[in-house]
């Protein structure tokens, strides 16, 4: 066969197949997203946001490809309807595509960038519409009779792609702001200051959470905390009388931080759907809307079924199968969204406000059931990556190219945010409370404690300590950046020497320690990775010039950190460092710190373990400035990550009263 021959062959077989296979792969996409679309919400997968972020651009396109396609096919295959291999295409084709432009419930939007284009979406939107009407309008005059099999379709289609671009609107953030302006005055009883002296009990019984059953009571407080957390959002000011009484929920749960973490996890999750989802509260029109869409495509596919028996049809065998593959796959899709919200916290959420006895056994079987309730939340989890070690790793090249492959070139482990650190945090958190005087504050951030609590940075821990004089210098400078990478490479040549003078045994190192190490790998990362999370600085750079400066003296960072160098001291590592030219780099400044906190043990008479409580309490200090200095728009990006560690503390400030936000009304 010649080569005419075989162009002339697969030019036959790409026209007769190339509606067929981008139908079949709109329909893919469509079923790869809805089942990965929502695993953002708790998971930082590298490969999982890849995926779908390809699979959330293609989807759009190659339904705007297809119907172009079958604009084009439909009118090609009336008119040549003599060739015996020319089926006619089935009308009900193009709505189906209206139907996978609405996308899936568990995404709708892949950043926060979407919803705001809402008005580009709608104008879509009508443009699709009037193209799968034109479409539709060249059968009109076939043959076909099963043309009327499209008409459901496209009832479904407009409704669906309708919700999305109502879903995206609702979400912007001028929607966002006008809906919020509404809410505070759903907590007016509570804007006298007396409700500080208030228990757990009246509050709750205010709220009407006083007959919902123990095992729900954590969903309400959160979607109440939800509702602070969407005024946060818009930038908007609460007064006493949303943020006192969410303070009062977390006060009573000090002895119990894994639940106070509980309650923002679930309270980050409602954020998330409303962001990036379909998932919201359950509300009868939306109900009206799920039934009729799911009622139209299961009538389009017995209407189908039943032409097919009557074989007075022109469709190929190829047509056929793949027009049930549309619809089976449009009806599955439907019943997993229809699913996924019955056993999502909404769902669990509104059985529960109905305070029947009928729906709190409904909710206490599915809550029993594993298998059903799996609306999955936060996986605990903190990025880690230590910049001595990162950079000395650059000569395995080995590693580094497997992790750069992996998309994490700077993540080097993921570490469990354990009970205790959560207890930890919580517990400094509440000390923080206690030190503002609520109940004398000004409504000027400036001229109260507050404004001073959430610039504290580590000052305060050290001047507690007694230890301003010889380390106040590391937490005041000027760059917070620096102080960060200052105290990271002390921190970490801390624990390297404490090794070192334990013979090697990391065993015998305090609890504090391991909280120390892990908050601090845990800051170089966000500042590598997610900088627009921290305060602003030259922090890219001075990681730049640092490492550059870890690569100069490779050879002895590499023996302290591995414990060969067993009879090292600060004095000539110091005078060494001191002679590098990285202008910015704080490796110098950071063996000089960790000189200066070792002194505390081996001078002034401390215990290990009281060193290491200060280190682990400067790392909290330094988390708590970093998350109250973040945008909210910023933290509102994380939850397509899984959420992080910084985004629960400070939403657990902010419902303790420790945001600038927080004033009185």
């Amino acid at each position: 066969m010649g080569i005419p021959k075989v162009s002339e062959t697969v030019e036959r077989l790409w026209n007769g197949w190339e509606l067929r296979m981008v139908m079949l792969l709109s329909l893919f996409l469509q079923i790869f997203l809805i089942l990965f679309g929502r695993r953002r919400k708790y998971t930082a997968g590298f490969w999982i946001g890849k995926l779908v972020w390809l699979a959330y651009l293609s989807a759009d396109w190659v339904a705007t490809f297809s119907l172009g396609i079958l604009a084009q096919k439909i009118g090609y295959s009336e008119t040549n309807r003599f060739n015996s291999n020319q089926g006619l295409i089935p009308a009900f084709w193009a709505p189906v595509l209206l139907v996978h432009l609405g996308g899936p419930d568990t995404i709708t939007a892949y950043s926060m960038e979407d919803n705001e284009l809402w008005l580009r979406h709608l104008l879509v939107l009508v443009s699709q519409v009037a193209v799968a009407f034109y479409a539709f309008a060249r059968s009109w005059w076939s043959e076909d009779p099963l043309l009327f099999v499209a008409i459901p379709i496209f009832v479904a289609g407009i409704i669906k792609y309708g919700e999305r671009n109502w879903v995206l609107r609702s979400a912007s953030s001028k929607q966002c702001r006008n809906e919020m302006n509404e809410l505070s005055r759903k907590f007016e009883e509570f804007s006298n200051p007396d409700v500080f002296e208030m228990t757990d009990e009246p509050v709750v019984g205010e709220l009407g959470l006083s007959d919902i059953i123990d095992e729900a009571k954590f969903l309400h407080e959160a979607d109440l905390c939800f509702q602070m957390f969407r005024v946060l959002f818009a930038d908007l000011v609460l007064g006493d009388s949303i943020h006192l009484a969410t303070h009062i929920f977390l006060r009573e749960k000090t002895a119990m931080a894994k639940e106070a973490f509980k309650l923002i996890e679930v309270e980050m999750g409602f954020m998330y759907d409303v962001l990036y989802t379909k998932l919201t509260k359950i509300r009868s029109l939306r109900v009206i809307f799920r039934a009729t869409t799911f009622l139209c495509l299961v009538s389009a596919l017995l209407a189908f079924s039943l032409g097919m028996s009557r074989h007075n049809h022109a469709y190929l065998t190829a047509e056929i199968i793949i027009s049930y593959l549309l619809l089976y796959g449009a009806i599955v899709i439907e019943i997993y969204s229809v699913v996924s919200l019955l056993f999502s916290d909404w769902a669990m959420l509104w059985l529960t406000g109905k305070r029947k006895p009928l729906f709190n056994y409904v909710y206490r079987t599915i809550c029993s059931s594993g298998f059903l309730h799996n609306d999955k939340r936060w996986e605990s989890k903190m990025a880690q990556h230590n910049l001595i070690r990162f950079q000395l790793s650059k000569g395995k090249s080995t590693f580094i190219s497997l992790m750069k492959l992996l998309g994490k070139s700077s993540i080097q482990s993921l570490e469990v945010v354990g009970d205790d650190l959560k207890k930890f945090i919580f517990q400094y958190l509440s000390d923080k409370r206690r030190r503002y005087k609520s109940m004398k504050r000004s409504p000027d951030p400036g001229s109260n404690d507050l404004h001073g609590i959430l610039s504290e940075r580590g000052h305060q821990v050290i001047g507690r300590e007694g230890c301003l004089g010889n380390l106040g210098w590391s937490v005041t400078l000027p760059d917070f950046n620096e102080s960060l990478l200052t105290w990271h490479i002390a921190t970490d040549i801390c624990y390297h020497d404490d090794v070192r003078k334990h013979g090697g045994d990391a065993k015998n190192i305090p609890p504090n320690c391991k909280m120390s190490i892990e908050l601090s790998n845990y800051m170089v990362y966000l500042l590598v990775d997610y900088p627009f999370l921290l305060p602003r600085g030259i922090g890219n750079e001075r990681y730049i010039q640092t490492c550059s400066a870890v690569d100069d003296d490779a050879i002895l960072l590499e023996r302290i950190i591995s414990g060969q160098h067993y009879s090292w001291d600060f004095g000539r590592t110091i005078s060494k460092l001191q002679k590098s030219r990285r202008k910015v780099s704080v490796l110098c400044a950071g063996f000089k710190l960790a000189r200066s906190l070792q002194a505390l043990v081996t001078q002034d008479g401390w215990e290990n373990e009281r060193k290491w409580e200060m280190i682990s309490q400067v790392w909290v200090e330094m988390l708590t400035y970093a998350a109250s200095h973040c945008g909210w728009k910023e933290h509102a990006r994380t939850l397509t990550r899984g959420g992080e560690l910084l985004t629960h503390v400070c939403l657990l400030m902010a419902h303790l009263g420790l945001s600038e936000q927080c004033l009185t009304t």
